[in-house]
């Protein structure tokens, strides 16, 4: 039995448990984030259903990543100093923003305890990562200009996760706040303070993904999917701040009103970059599209729900911020949004399920 045991688990387990890095709550985003833009538009069932799925991968990939902690401890100190992997550690504090913020639309289910866990939990996460970051930087730094210029074909569209987690932090402390978790005046100035950082962090992580696209180019089998978190960026810029302008609203006086305007103006400003993006990632993709690429890793790869998530972030943040600004065409835009962020997250998702089956079959 104890063989058996051990058989099995080196089989399959030990495989799936190895298999769960941080990339994989990229799924929680993208499911999430499409349950939001749903719910906006009013198909509440179909808001709900995902809603369940994503909270359930949550706890799976939650189980998953500590087991792979515990068993290959080695492997992910390893990932924490490679420019390649280190960014897509923000995907977990982002995944329980977006949860949280989620669940904070229904202040009457009872759900503040696993709002404010969600918070905390986002919160620690965004912090820990982000000193990773600075000791990657300082490191980084401090190999002089060969360093540097080396780094430069380091960098690739999961470095936009920095931005996506920065301004997922400002999500939830506004979601903390509508959920009576946190107190309106400090998760107003938290949200403010998170979501400006994200908003210069933005351009300088853009400016380093082009120099990579410019200078390095992409090898023939490097995914496109990862660069449409670039759109995702900009698109979760502009949530954020329409989630801040709804707070300073709703926690008048006690919040710093002299920010509405140029938070309006900022947000707008995000979104006409992340509308500008996707016919250049769509004619990205189809240029390096290739039917039966020698090259292409065969069947279904996790970076697929990295174009689902920005498609569903830009659905929401032009709803919500074509609601704050009162501009009824950017909202119009993101209910045809949500439907095109629905039916590619189905696309995906049944891909996920079938490749998954067929990969079971042959172990």
């Amino acid at each position: 039995m104890v063989t058996y045991i051990v058989a099995r688990y080196k089989r399959f387990v030990a495989p799936a448990i190895r298999g769960a890095d941080p990339r994989c709550f990229a799924m929680v985003m993208a499911t999430g984030i499409v349950s939001v833009a749903l719910q906006m538009v009013g198909s509440s069932s179909l808001s709900a259903a995902l809603l369940w799925v994503a909270a359930a991968a949550f706890v799976v990939l939650v189980v998953a990543s500590g087991g792979r902690v515990v068993a290959f401890g080695p492997e992910v100190r390893r990932e924490l100093r490679r420019p390649d992997r280190l960014f897509s550690y923000f995907a977990f504090p982002a995944a329980a923003s977006v949860l949280a913020a989620r669940l904070a639309d229904h202040p009457g289910l009872g759900l503040e305890g696993v709002v404010a866990v969600l918070t905390a939990a986002a919160a620690l996460a965004w912090v820990a990562v982000i000193c990773a970051v600075a000791v990657f930087v300082a490191g980084w730094v401090g190999r002089g200009w060969t360093g540097l210029r080396r780094a430069v074909t380091d960098v690739n569209g999961t470095w936009q996760l920095w931005v996506v987690g920065t301004q997922a932090a400002a999500i939830a402390a506004a979601s903390a706040a509508s959920a009576g978790v946190l107190a309106a005046r400090f998760a107003t100035w938290a949200a403010v303070v998170t979501w400006s950082a994200g908003a210069v962090l933005y351009p300088v992580v853009t400016a380093m993904v082009v120099t990579r696209l410019r200078v390095a180019g992409l090898a023939p089998g490097d995914p496109v999917a990862p660069y449409w978190v670039t759109m995702g960026a900009a698109s979760i810029t502009v949530l954020s701040a329409a989630q801040v302008l709804e707070l300073i609203r709703v926690a008048a006086p006690a919040a710093p009103t002299g920010l509405r305007s140029p938070l309006t103006s900022l947000a707008l400003a995000f979104w006409s970059v992340a509308t500008g993006l996707i016919p250049a990632l769509l004619a990205l993709g189809a240029i390096r599209w290739r039917p039966r690429d020698p090259l292409a890793p065969r069947g279904f790869r996790r970076e697929m729900w990295m174009i689902v998530f920005p498609a569903g972030m830009y659905a929401t943040a032009s709803m919500r911020i074509g609601a704050a600004a009162g501009l009824p065409l950017i909202r119009g835009t993101g209910t045809a949004a949500a439907w095109i962020a629905a039916a590619v997250w189905a696309a995906v998702f049944i891909w996920m399920i079938v490749s998954t089956a067929a990969r079971l079959r042959r172990l």
